[in-house]
């Protein structure tokens, strides 16, 4: 039994929107610093695999007391710890592939549904908004 499932947006505290301007690129997905759910995105297809970072494993493991909380070594501690967490992920389940790239989170953001990059330097941006519970997204029960 897979551990994957659909779940709505708003069960998880994910806003599903489009950016005005870049409508043609599709859905994008924002968290925010209290929600329920990180994600991993696939190189292949741009889905997003939903997790609870306090449930996840890798992600909520204690930084080792050998390893400063700050600084160059922290820093290399953190991004192994990122690239274990997407190495963890299932295949993709629309895809197949587990080639995951990409950490998402509320201030790591995702592709566009159709790839192109979501530019956060651009001060104008304007969401769109869609009902957070109209929109599935997969979930990754690690426990």
């Amino acid at each position: 039994m897979s551990n994957l499932c659909l779940r709505y947006a708003d069960e998880v505290g994910i806003q599903p929107a489009k950016v005005k301007g870049m409508e043609q690129h599709g859905l994008c997905f924002f968290t925010w610093h209290d929600s329920e759910a990180v994600g991993g995105q696939c190189s292949c297809c741009n889905t997003i695999v939903w997790v609870s970072p306090r449930e996840n494993p890798i992600l909520a493991e204690v930084r080792p007391s050998s390893i400063p909380p700050s600084g160059d070594e922290y820093r290399r501690y953190y991004q192994n710890k990122l690239n274990r967490f997407l190495l963890s992920l299932p295949p993709c389940p629309c895809c197949g592939e587990t080639k995951y790239d990409r950490f998402i989170n509320n201030v790591s953001f995702p592709r566009f549904s159709d790839g192109a990059d979501f530019d956060d330097g651009r001060e104008d941006i304007e969401l769109i908004t869609t009902a957070p519970n109209s929109v599935e997204v997969w979930w990754f029960k690690t426990k």
